[in-house]
């Protein structure tokens, strides 16, 4: 019987093991920025911009717009208004994070021939963001990281390569939101008068977008988060 026990028992090691790991990676998956930000715009509806109120947690679905000169995205050279690079290094277990850089400018959301602005400094405060990496390159061994590479990683302080010269396996992902891209946002609505006009805008006032430590500032070109609520 003791010796059934223990058989029994050793097998079921590896298979609690095999069940933690999954029950890890499920849970990981489902809380993930990536999931959060989604679950939390699919469940509020879309207005049009002349339609949301002060204080509004509102959300929009719009084509990004310029309000300054345009950024570069450091890895791709795509002008856009908001990029984000995540640099992964290969290890034992996987991949890990090593080096993260991101910048947003002011610029416009425009839905139905409207206008709402979503400034950069307010916006970064209390933020989550998410962006589809669709530029993704790869230096490591035998792989040299190129100029561009190797100079963004200096920029970070970072090197591309080990303390005896060999190349480290790293993996570069970058989303950008380039001009008329299609965008969803869902933040607190502020209207404000404008000072000076907005050159193709008549209105004397225009829907500023930001977050606060409840209710952050929502970003993301997922094509999930697309899906509009047919009530409104």
């Amino acid at each position: 019987m003791i010796k059934i026990i223990s058989q029994n028992f050793e097998f079921l090691i590896p298979v609690l093991f095999a069940v933690g790991i999954i029950t890890v990676l499920i849970v990981s998956y489902f809380f993930s920025t990536k999931k959060n930000i989604l679950r939390a715009l699919l469940k509020t509806p879309v207005k049009p911009i002349n339609r949301i109120r002060d204080n509004e947690y509102a959300k929009i679905i719009g084509k990004a717009k310029y309000v300054h000169e345009p950024l570069v995205a450091p890895l791709s050279g795509k002008k856009c208004v908001y990029y984000h690079v995540i640099i992964e290094q290969k290890v034992k277990n996987g991949w890990s994070k090593y080096a993260e850089d991101k910048k947003m400018q002011d610029f416009f959301i425009e839905s139905g021939n409207e206008l709402a602005l979503i400034n950069a400094t307010q916006a970064n405060k209390y933020s989550r963001v998410y962006l589809v990496k669709d530029h993704i390159l790869k230096s490591e061994f035998l792989n040299d990281a190129s100029p561009l590479q190797t100079n963004y990683l200096k920029s970070l302080n970072k090197k591309s390569t080990n303390l005896l010269g060999l190349n480290k396996t790293l993996r570069y992902k970058e989303g950008v939101i380039e001009l008329d891209e299609v965008i969803t946002i869902k933040g607190i609505a502020k209207w404000k008068s404008l000072n000076q006009p907005i050159e193709g805008y008549s209105y004397s006032k225009i829907l500023q977008i930001f977050g606060n430590e409840k209710q952050k500032f929502l970003l993301t070109d997922m094509p999930e988060a697309l899906k509009k609520d047919r009530r409104i």
